[in-house]
């Protein structure tokens, strides 16, 4: 239950009087003095304010509400680090936060929470008892009214322009993150880097602008890596995206991304990965963006000056609703959006997938990668110097003006879908004459995850004929967020 403005103010306040965590005193005098805490956790009888840099293994506990008092770091990793010995020394002195099932963390204005490269984040709530990031009113109907969370890693990040990964040539890696000035730097060589786990996770309300075309997404994922696990997480309401993956080898499997303002699913920055078990489902009363936005379901990107042909991405068993929002010509954003637009010379797989209510289904762009429209690659149109490997299998729609659009025909190089009856009942399933199909290979992405697709004979998120109460988001998620009602 969220606390009311009023209460939480009062809390804030008489927060100084009751400090919480360890005594720093040292009695032992034969005990070297412990590292001096760069953060400050002052409590009220039921609310926690965190201020500052978590340098130590900490725990947000159940029995209290926590609220982030501004940018909230976890690790100094994100600082320049100049060599080998920093990268090492960042690792080891990497520190834990452990967030307890059911746990509700509150911000408001710049509060955010951002996990620096070699710490971790340890958010794993539970289906009954979820953990849930907020702004500090009441309900969760509001937009940017905080941050996000930011989890940062030493998993490879590739440079612009094909440069290749961020570490070639003995290169320590440092690439500054979106977010503002307060993000610091991410990527690194480890694939396999571990931040930790965020499972029944729910992050409403944020999308705080930290400067011109530059918002935090609900959860933002740079340089992180596959050893860290993300499932079962919904990013309600954000002003921005849903989730987006800078770089990095970290696979999504069961997200849930509802009323997000800008695209939900973004990847881009030679992300490798894949992505298994999403609802996407725009704002169904909005006629616009709230920001200047071009809300879209899945966008990736390596297109003309940001070119990175190494971005390479299998997604499966999408759902993706859209509304008025996104196929309304408007003046906040670019117009009328197609549900999927895969802009630019990098390999994409989708299978088993469906889109409704945009104005094209899925769109392709191919790569003007030295921004000449008289010069072309080999055999391709003028002004297209590389194209993008996409491949379409058991994808269906129902958009307004065509299913797949942009790319000339003799450039295609995937399966072509086509426009055929989506309508969704209670549980978000497609009725079994529609959504039933023969399993497919899905082939995952090689990213040193061993990641398997769960097999699936079915096309959308949730299989044919599941019960609203059996399906797999059921009982966690905001209520009312996948009332198919609008609301």
């Amino acid at each position: 239950m969220k606390l009311n403005k009023n209460y939480l103010a009062m809390a804030i306040a008489s927060a100084a009087l009751v400090g919480c965590g360890s005594d720093d005193n040292d009695s032992n005098n034969n005990n070297p003095a412990p590292t001096a805490k760069t953060y400050a956790v002052q409590c009220a009888t039921d609310t926690c304010t965190v201020t500052g840099t978590i340098n130590e293994d900490l725990t947000f506990t159940a029995d209290k509400t926590w609220v982030l008092g501004g940018f909230v770091n976890v690790g100094t990793g994100g600082k320049t680090l100049a060599s080998a010995a920093d990268v090492a020394a960042a690792k080891e002195a990497g520190v834990t936060l452990t967030i307890e099932a059911g746990t509700n963390i509150l911000a408001a204005n710049t509060g955010s929470l951002l996990v620096t490269r070699g710490s971790k984040l340890m958010a794993e709530g539970t289906a009954a008892a979820p953990i849930t990031f907020s702004s500090i009113d009441e309900g969760f109907d509001g937009e940017g009214e905080w941050g996000g969370v930011i989890v940062q890693g030493f998993a490879p990040q590739y440079g612009q322009g094909g440069t290749g990964a961020c570490f070639k040539d003995g290169a320590i890696c440092n690439v500054e993150g979106e977010g503002g000035s307060e993000v610091g730097n991410y990527g690194g060589e480890d694939a396999a880097d571990n931040s930790g786990v965020i499972k029944y996770v729910r992050i409403a309300e944020g999308g705080y602008v930290a400067g011109p075309n530059d918002e935090i997404n609900g959860l933002t994922l740079q340089g992180v890596g596959h050893g860290t696990t993300v499932e079962y997480v919904q990013v309600h309401n954000n002003l921005d995206d849903g989730i987006e993956w800078f770089g990095g080898t970290v696979n999504v499997k069961y997200a849930v991304l509802t009323n997000n303002d800008d695209d939900d699913v973004d990847f881009d920055e030679g992300y490798k990965g894949n992505i298994q078990h999403v609802i996407i489902r725009k704002h169904p009363n909005k006629a616009a963006p709230t920001g200047k936005n071009d809300p879209r379901g899945i966008e990736a990107n390596s297109s003309d000056n940001e070119y990175v042909p190494e971005t390479e991405a299998a997604v499966a068993n999408v759902t993706i609703q859209g509304s008025a929002v996104n196929i309304a010509d408007n003046s906040n954003g670019d117009g009328k959006q197609p549900g999927m637009r895969l802009r630019g010379a990098l390999t994409v797989a989708i299978y088993n997938s469906a889109v409704t209510g945009f104005d094209d289904c899925v769109r392709v762009d191919d790569a003007n990668t030295d921004g000449k429209d008289d010069t072309q690659g080999a055999g391709m149109p003028a002004g297209i110097d590389a194209v993008s490997n996409v491949s379409l299998v058991n994808v269906i729609g129902n958009c307004d003006d065509k299913f797949y659009a942009k790319r000339n025909a003799d450039t295609e190089t995937g399966t072509v879908g086509a426009n055929a009856a989506v309508a969704y009942d209670a549980a978000w399933a497609l009725p079994a004459n529609v959504g039933n199909v023969a399993a497919p290979t899905l082939t995952a992405v090689d990213n040193g995850s061993g990641f398997a697709f769960d097999s699936t004979d079915y096309i959308g998120a949730v299989k044919p004929g599941t019960a609203k109460a059996n399906a797999w988001y059921n009982g966690w998620v905001i209520p009312g967020s996948l009332d198919q009602a609008a609301e």
